[in-house]
């Protein structure tokens, strides 16, 4: 790729140059010549006014911005080098960065190269989707028309992650919210617009909020507002690089004539509503009949514009630029010409814009914030007052900011005019407001600054200011990324602040999973981190912390449990929206979620087993069997695993959508994989939405999603051949694939607005010709990043920039498709609790279950119940029936062999070894420990508690070591390694093991070798070495810190006894049903009739609870165990020649 030239100004080229040379760079430098804008700022969505001026002291990603062409790979390389050495920096060209790449990766190829579409036929798309004729299309045509509502969040609370008793409150993490306007003459009427371009509507002050025009595609962020003085129904806003009006309270919406520029300001005459000015990228513009038609007043970049607060409306001013350097402009005829300030100082560098503020307390003043840089390049605010006497300004530098990248000392340019406020009271010339990450106010006249909320304040206020009204009733509106905010008393008292966001719809799901049995969504979101909602929380949505990702995903088999790669452990969430997470569990391993979730991978759960899990990472395929606590490589390919899934017919196949190099599948269950050698359809390379059909595992339906347009493909071979199943002029992001009733498969494509049309969602019958529209309700300008059925409730859900939204399957009464569910395949010990479930494609209204376990379990809860729990007390083979009774008509399947269960392991049996009892450990030495975290605590069997090396001044430096003395001599073959799960500082990387009957002499290691950061257990296998003492040695730290960790260290061995009277008397046997409620059961071995039993129960602790004789008639003992408080017990039985056996249980 040749080099392209940054836009800034210079010689158009030497004379001298060659015409080779100027011919070759021509397209280059005329977009260069005049703007700091390529054609890329040009796609309707983005933005352009937040793109901050060309800085020489920007890093090479961001030059990389006023460059035309770039190689978005390239881009993205440089970018992700820069950002781990910057991590949490907020800066004006990096959220730039971050809205361009969202709107630009539509139209990447896999190798990097950005092929935009016909600009005028992708704004002829979104007009012809704007119009009053396309509207009317989308109302219902049939009785089977689609009926979308909003699930969720409609309202996100704080998690209660201490257990309070006092009721969470609502938090400012909901939606990010552009702009704002509060009606002049009943304050009660709001309208609020939110970046991923939606108008919200409250009538009641902000308690609830509805969405309007769902069916019109703004075509971007709302940017501006403006509602008519005394009827609130007339409202104007600004999205899309285009301005909208409704003369009926938002229901309906009609684009301007003309006026293609992105409006930042909007402010009305209100002695003349039919009178708007607009500020923009391209200078001031003015309508003077209701924003029918605009005419342009200036030309150059202007940041914001006011009306001098003088009830006239004649004078006017403006924060524009003349060349790099902010210029304030003022008009004195309403508007129609405006001249420069000429006192105003011209040297003040432009970085990112600024904003104007004026208070009628005293007409003659104006406020200016400008987000500059110094003389040494450097971004700094600065704040100016200007005062207007005796036909004179005269202006005061009242302030000049931080330098910093980060809130952490006071205002910075933040992230530039994306989150810019300036508001000055109606009532007091000196309380001046202004934010950018954080919100601060001044009652100087802005010469010191207190801040409020954000990074800084102790309002609690989600970071990053968008807008600000101040009413004279000491109504304080601010809007920030995390939505709307209301302080009755001007920030005043906590009291008075309210997060005011319930209803209101716009929060950007980067990630999307959901539950199989029950109804939990889990999802990260755009700027508000991650959620859950779920119906036991009803309107309410969790805040479940994190900032950025594309994640969540739900563990099918397990109840509430969720994982999120941002927040260490995974969740085990509550059981109300007001109670407390009910723990963690550990997840090692995520997937690649690329392009902030606009091609995204995900954990794909195995149709019977529900603890294997199959994720891409990198490059590789991994496989987990205990619910992602740790993970085995299954394959590894030559670039990254874009996306896989398994085949819910067939878990042996599986395919995958490979960077590069395209479409694979795996007959084998994923140890090996081939890529189809007649793949006669577009190349996909990594950028394909694809379903398998739940019927056949060979039928795979797969569009590319990096098209303005798609195209569906069918393979009914497993891929080796490809047919086109159907051309559609929409840009397909997903594909769903339902059962019907008469074996054929219903495929949904979930169509995006990135073309320029109205986001929807279609359908089609395998052998039907022609799609169906099923978008009735669905919002238009929906930019999905997932989707999936919820057979449970017969629903089709859809998330992304619109939250998450529902509608009944076009074919709700479908025929089901029965699978059993179990954790795993093979069970380690015959006291294992086995927990059954169904994996059906099922709507559980009218069902009923029925399981049949052959050979037949020791015990089971309950045979009808749709999750039962069972015991084995026989190792062997298990095949497993499930019936569902739906609607009177009885459906199955059999899996035979379905799981096994093995003997226990047991320090007394080599072959069959189990991990070593702690309870004779002891410490022989650690080289360093911190207090609270001393060395025993890697042995303490609890995971919670942590042997860390001291830190700080002087801290020791690695290699570290620990030394226990296992209390006897073991034959030990391997060591587990947990690391601690809260973080990554001290994990272990380079480790050394030893195993030494003498704990002077240690000899060679047993096994070296580096672990994987993650907080998964590490199992180290060596060949089996006769010991006391263990040593572990920490030569590395994962992140090359000084430190060293570990949650828990055990190892895995036998007695070196093997005497038949030794072996026989710590025998295992078993107790059900586990866990027990009110009487335990336990099988007593070798029974004479003769001589009885004697039988002592303890706790977990070892203290005794009971003791006594069991008769000698006695085949089973029955224990009452109803007044046993809930916990962990044991039983041990001796019979008459003095040999132990013991059972353990839970009593619930």
């Amino acid at each position: 790729m040749k080099q392209s030239t940054p836009m800034k100004h210079h010689s158009f080229f030497k004379l001298k140059q060659s015409c080779l040379l100027v011919l070759l760079f021509l397209p280059l430098f005329l977009f260069a010549q005049d703007s700091k804008f390529t054609p890329y700022d040009e796609l309707p969505a983005v933005e352009k006014i937040l793109k901050p001026d060309y800085n020489e002291n920007f890093p090479d990603w961001a030059k990389m911005m006023y460059k035309y062409p770039v190689n978005f790979n390239e881009v993205n390389t440089a970018f992700a080098r820069w950002e781990k050495d910057n991590k949490g920096v907020k800066t004006p060209i990096l959220r730039y960065y971050k809205l361009w790449r969202r709107h630009v990766e539509p139209f990447v190829q896999y190798d990097g190269t950005i092929e935009l579409p016909d600009m005028n036929v992708l704004k002829e798309n979104l007009r012809k989707a704007q119009s009053p004729e396309f509207q009317m299309q989308r109302a219902p045509l049939n009785v089977k028309a689609a009926n979308w509502s909003f699930l969720g969040p409609k309202e996100t609370f704080w998690l209660n992650e201490s257990g309070s008793a006092t009721t969470p409150k609502p938090a400012p993490w909901q939606a990010n919210v552009y702009s704002i306007d509060v009606t002049e003459n009943n304050p009660d009427v709001v309208y609020a617009g939110t970046e991923t371009g939606y108008v919200n509507k409250t009538t009641d002050k902000g308690k609830t909020w509805q969405t309007k025009g769902l069916n019109y595609p703004f075509g971007g962020g709302v940017t501006a507002i403006a509602i008519h003085p005394t009827n609130p129904d007339t409202v104007y806003v600004a999205a899309g690089s285009s301005m909208h009006r409704s003369f009926d309270g938002g229901e309906t919406w009609r684009r301007s004539v003309n006026g293609t520029f992105y409006g930042n300001r909007m402010k009305m005459d209100y002695n003349n509503p039919s009178k708007i000015l607009v500020s923009s990228d391209q200078g001031i513009w003015m309508t003077t009949n209701q924003a029918l038609t605009w005419v342009r007043k200036t030309t150059a970049e202007t940041w914001d514009v006011e009306y001098k607060p003088n009830n006239r409306f004649d004078t006017v001013y403006a924060l524009s630029k003349s060349g790099n350097y902010f210029r304030v402009i003022q008009s004195f005829d309403a508007g129609n010409t405006f001249s420069e300030i000429s006192s105003f100082p011209t040297e003040i560098p432009n970085a990112s814009g600024g904003l104007l503020a004026v208070t009628p307390a005293n007409p003659n003043v104006l406020y200016v914030v400008m987000l500059s840089r110094n003389t040494a390049g450097t971004e700094v605010p600065f704040i100016y007052k200007g005062t207007y006497a005796n036909g004179e300004w005269t202006w005061a530098h009242k302030y000049t900011g931080y330098t910093g990248l980060s809130s952490g000392s006071g205002l910075t340019n933040g992230q530039g005019y994306f989150d810019l406020v300036l508001e000055v009271s109606p009532k007091n010339e000196n309380m001046l407001y202004v934010g950018t990450t954080s919100l601060y106010k001044s009652m100087n006249g802005g010469s010191t600054l207190t801040p409020v909320g954000g990074y800084q304040g102790s309002f609690s206020i989600h970071p990053d200011i968008q807008d600000m009204k101040m009413l004279s009733n000491n109504d304080t509106w601010v809007s920030t990324d995390g939505g709307v905010n209301l302080s009755t008393d001007q920030f005043t008292t906590p009291e008075g602040h309210l997060a005011l966001n319930h209803n209101l719809l716009g929060s950007d799901m980067w990630g999307f999973s959901q539950g199989w049995n029950e109804d939990i969504i889990v999802g990260g979101r755009y700027h508000n981190g991650n959620t859950a909602i779920s119906d036991m929380y009803n309107y309410k949505a969790l805040r479940m912390g994190g900032g950025e990702s594309p994640t969540g995903w739900v563990l099918q088999g397990k109840s509430r449990h969720a994982a999120f790669d941002d927040l260490g452990d995974g969740w085990i969430l509550p059981k109300t929206a007001e109670g407390k997470p009910e723990g963690r569990f550990i997840f090692s391993k995520h997937p690649n979620m690329d392009q902030y979730g606009g091609l995204r991978s995900n954990v794909a759960t195995h149709p019977w087993y529900s603890g294997t899990l199959y994720l891409g990472s990198e490059n590789a395929i991994w496989v987990s069997r205990d619910f992602g606590a740790s993970f085995e490589l299954l394959y590894e390919f030559q670039d990254r695993v874009r996306y896989l899934d398994i085949s819910y017919s067939d878990p042996n196949i599986l395919y995958a959508d490979i960077v590069g190099s395209g479409f694979y599948s795996s007959q084998d269950g994923g140890k090996t994989w081939r890529r189809p050698s007649n793949v006669n359809a577009p190349a996909w390379n990594g950028a394909i939405a694809f379903a398998i059909s739940p019927n056949n595992p060979k039928v795979v339906y797969a569009s590319r999603q990096t098209n303005a347009t798609s195209e569906m493909f069918i393979t009914k071979d497993g891929g080796e051949n490809w047919a086109q199943f159907s051309a559609l002029t929409r840009s397909i992001k997903s594909i769903v694939v339902q059962p019907t009733t008469d074996g054929k498969d219903l495929i949904y494509a979930i169509t995006t607005n990135v073309s320029g049309k109205s986001a929807t969602v279609m359908y089609k019958k395998e052998g039907e010709l022609s799609w169906t529209d099923y978008g009735t309700g669905f919002p238009a300008g929906m930019r999905p990043i997932s989707a999936a059925a919820f057979y449970r409730d017969s629903k089709l859900r859809v998330a992304g920039n619109a939250g998450v939204w529902e509608s009944m399957l076009a074919v709700p009464d479908f025929t089901p498709i029965i699978t059993p569910f179990v954790e795993k395949a093979v069970y380690t010990c015959t006291t294992d609790t086995v927990k059954f479930d169904d994996h059906s494609m099922l709507n559980h209204q009218n069902a009923t279950w029925s399981w049949e376990i052959t050979p037949a379990p020791a015990y089971i809860s309950n045979v009808n119940a749709r999750n039962p729990k069972a015991v084995f007390d026989v190792p062997g083979k298990y095949t497993v029936t499930l019936k569902v009774n739906k609607d009177g008509v009885e459906y199955s399947k059999t899996i035979q062999d379905m799981f096994e269960v093995k003997s226990c392991p047991s320090v007394d049996d080599c072959s069959n070894p189990a991990e070593l009892p702690k309870n004779i450990w002891k410490l022989v030495y650690a080289d360093s420990y911190q207090p609270g975290n001393e060395p025993a605590k890697a042995f303490d069997g609890n995971p919670a508690t942590i042997w860390h090396t001291a830190w700080g001044t002087n801290e020791p430096q690695p290699p570290h070591e620990i030394r226990i003395d296992l209390g006897k001599s073991y034959s030990i073959s391997k060591m587990i390694y947990l690391p601690r799960t809260d973080g990554a500082n001290g994990r272990i990387a380079n480790y050394e093991v030893y195993i030494s009957d003498d704990k002077t002499n240690w000899g060679t290691a047993v096994a070296t070798g580096t672990f994987e950061n993650n907080s998964a257990p590490k199992t180290v296998k060596f060949t089996e070495k006769t010991g006391r003492y263990a040593r572990l040695r920490a030569l590395s730290e994962v992140n090359e810190k000084a430190w060293t960790s570990a949650a828990e260290i055990s190892f895995v061995g036998c007695n070196l006894t093997t005497g038949v009277e030794e072996l026989l008397r710590d025998q295992m046997i078993n107790a059900f049903p586990v866990p027990a409620n009110s009487q335990i059961s336990v099988t007593l071995p070798f029974n004479d009739g003769i001589n009885p039993y004697s039988y002592t129960v303890y706790n977990a602790a070892g203290q005794q609870i009971e003791s006594g004789l069991a008769e000698s008639s006695l085949k089973v003992l029955r224990i009452d165990v109803s007044e046993y408080p809930s916990g962990y017990y044991f039983v041990n039985i001796t019979d008459s020649k003095g040999i132990n056996y013991r059972a353990k249980f839970t009593r619930n």
